[in-house]
């Protein structure tokens, strides 16, 4: 999908802090992630602000219940005329701003701007890796990426085919669903997922993260039965939704909610044993022992939520039984290792202009219990959001979510604080600090692991289209690590350091420099030696005219190992990312070609290296290239009706 506001041609520094910012909080790895394909699904077709209910307006990401609120409740008296004048009245984060800029729109007609776009993606190897050469592939080294998304009234349509490098088949994974609602009553047909209260039984894939949103997610709560659109493999559902409001009293309704799933999966079986040993959550089917497991067996689930809402209550319960064919025996946390199980809460939310609260309790297939909670209180410099959560440690909801040190809501308790605060017109300060703890277990004993994350970004606007950013983030943390007598714990300080200077002027030309440091120190061990790393890059993007762009990146870094690792993301195509670790010695760019062919027509090229001093190979696994030397090439074409 295109939109005239696309992801890499922005005009303005602080959009690009905003757009680096929700790229980190919701993406992971070289996939596209279900808020990802959300935003781009609004960016064709903007929601309505003047008509949007809180609902209507919670379903764009990183946008709390507290800013929605204030959003209907502003235009219902003040009636701002652009997006940017809207922001500025509810004072919304730099995030929220680059989100409704995006998706949003204030006047006009509520039908789909864009009722039909289709997009093609092809990824091909410069360097091809050992796998293509030694016949560990079984297919072509490329990868191929299709969908298309339809919108006509209140019915939407999308299907998906996506091939991984090696995968013989052009199409191994195909998604499809429909969408639509019939008075009331919402349906989907195909693939879907579930969000329900907190998220500790049902949850998309990749919720936020730990970053610069540091008071939305202790707060978001689940938007229920979406369409799926990602090619991501797992924790979605196949099969039939329906969302039912009952009308009960003026002002109070009760949403019933209830789903249906039959999901192959690809999973290694003992059968001789007559077990599930492991399920696999990568999608890969590129060897002959990939393929051999290959959608081999069906999860099958039933799932269900009962809400009483009002204006400013929520409460209600959830509820998700799995089935497999035979039992699980894999003790990863993305599992449940039985046949066949249950998993339950209850949750709750209290919403008013300037305060939310949210509380869930949950238990899982095996009895065992989980419990979140969560505040926001939002003042005119500041909004502060305070978070607790624990999980008893054998606790599992292989579809369920946390806001933590760990994606899986397992073996965790901890407090969240995040603070967000304009200090002064372009000054703005993002600042959280998290205390967690888990087991962890040493030779035959549980052990207590501990660690204490903090983080601080400041943003200051320096002048017409000028902008600096600085971030700290420390986390002291105990680790295990292996040595000849065994495991043994480790206390470590891990810092980073990054500056960022980013210019934007009137012609759309944007420039940004960076440079990052990172040290991880033991601070308890007389065996390990600390360790540091760094990396800087500079980046360009020039609009050569209304209808071509060009821009590019040259980053350069070095670290002692990958402990000691940097980061950065980058967009490998609009509606793609994907987050680098940066570690021994090297250099890494790309340089990229937009072009608007026609109104309806755009083209997008990319081609990027990697070059790493001193090493036999770049990557690992069946995609390790022999050599110092890495390049990829990506070819994006997209058509919009």
């Amino acid at each position: 999908m295109v939109n005239p506001r696309p992801i890499v041609i922005v005009v303005t520094s602080t959009m690009l802090w905003a757009q680096d910012a929700v790229l980190e909080q919701i993406t992971s790895d070289a996939l596209s992630t279900p808020d990802l394909d959300r935003i781009e699904f609004y960016s064709d077709n903007p929601l309505l602000l003047d008509s949007a209910r809180v609902e209507d307006i919670l379903q764009l990401p990183l946008l709390s219940r507290t800013t929605a609120r204030r959003i209907v409740s502003i235009l219902r008296t003040k009636k701002p005329q652009t997006i940017a004048a809207l922001c500025d009245a509810v004072g919304c984060s730099e995030e929220e701003r680059y989100v409704l800029g995006r998706c949003a729109k204030l006047g006009g007609s509520s039908r789909a701007k864009v009722p039909l776009s289709v997009r093609s993606r092809a990824m091909l190897w410069a360097t091809p890796p050992s796998a293509a050469t030694d016949g560990r592939f079984r297919g072509s080294p490329h990868e191929l990426y299709t969908r298309a998304h339809m919108v006509a009234g209140n019915t939407a349509v999308a299907a998906l085919a996506n091939k991984d490098a090696g995968e013989p088949l052009v199409a191994d994974f195909l998604s499809a669903s429909i969408a639509t609602r019939l008075d009331n009553i919402g349906i989907i047909i195909g693939d879907y997922y579930a969000e329900m209260g907190l998220g500790l039984v049902l949850w998309r894939p990749f919720g936020a993260r730990k970053g610069t949103d540091v008071v939305t997610p202790c707060t978001e709560f689940g938007r229920g039965f979406q369409q799926y659109r990602s090619a991501l493999e797992y924790r979605f559902f196949r099969g039939v939704a329906v969302e039912y409001p009952l009308a009960v009293a003026d002002g109070t309704t009760i949403l019933v909610r209830a789903g249906l799933s039959a999901l192959p999966r690809s999973a290694s079986l003992d059968t001789v044993g007559g077990v599930i040993t492991s399920l696999a959550t990568d999608g890969y089917h590129r060897s002959s022992t990939e393929i051999a497991r290959r959608r081999n067996v069906t999860e099958r689930a039933a799932l269900g939520a009962l809400e009483l809402r009002t204006s400013q209550f929520v409460c209600g319960i959830a509820a998700l039984m799995l089935d497999y064919p035979m039992p699980v025996t894999s003790s990863s946390t993305l599992a449940m290792p039985a046949r066949r199980g249950l998993f339950a809460s209850a949750y709750a939310l209290q919403n008013t202009d300037n305060t939310t609260w949210t509380a869930e309790l949950a238990r899982d297939y095996a009895g065992n219990v989980a419990t979140r909670a969560g505040l926001e209180f939002r003042t005119t410099p500041a909004t502060i959001a305070l978070g607790g959560r624990w999980y008893a440690p054998m606790f599992r909801a292989p579809y369920g979510y946390n806001f933590g040190e760990s994606s899986q809501p397992t073996n965790e308790a901890g407090i969240y604080l995040g603070v967000r605060a304009r200090l002064a017109t372009g000054l703005e300060n993002l600042f959280y600090a998290d205390v967690y703890r888990h087991t962890a277990p040493i030779g035959t004993l549980p052990r207590l692991r501990r660690g204490v994350d903090v983080f601080n970004e400041t943003r200051v606007r320096l002048r017409r289209g000028a902008s600096l950013l600085v971030r700290l983030r420390q986390e002291h943390r105990t680790e295990d690590r292996s040595t000849d007598a065994g495991s043994v714990a480790e206390e470590i300080l891990r810092s980073t350091l990054r500056c960022e200077l980013q210019h934007s002027d009137d012609a759309g030309v944007t420039a940004r420099f960076r440079i990052e440091g990172v040290w991880q120190i033991p601070t308890e061990s007389t065996v390990s030696t600390p360790e540091h790393g760094l990396a800087a890059f500079g980046e360009l993007s020039i609009p050569l005219s209304a209808q071509l762009s060009i821009g590019g990146r040259l980053t350069a870094y070095s670290t002692a190992s990958f402990n000691s690792a940097v980061y950065t993301f980058e967009q490998l195509a609009p509606g793609l990312l994907v987050s680098v670790p940066l570690y021994g010695r090297g250099t890494r760019w790309f340089v990229y070609l937009r072009c608007v062919a026609t109104e309806h027509i755009t083209f997008w090229v990319r081609y990027g290296a990697t070059e790493r001093l001193n090493v036999a190979s770049l990557g690992s696994g069946l995609t390790e290239v022999p050599g110092t030397h890495e390049g990829r090439a990506y070819i994006q074409l997209d058509v919009r009706m």
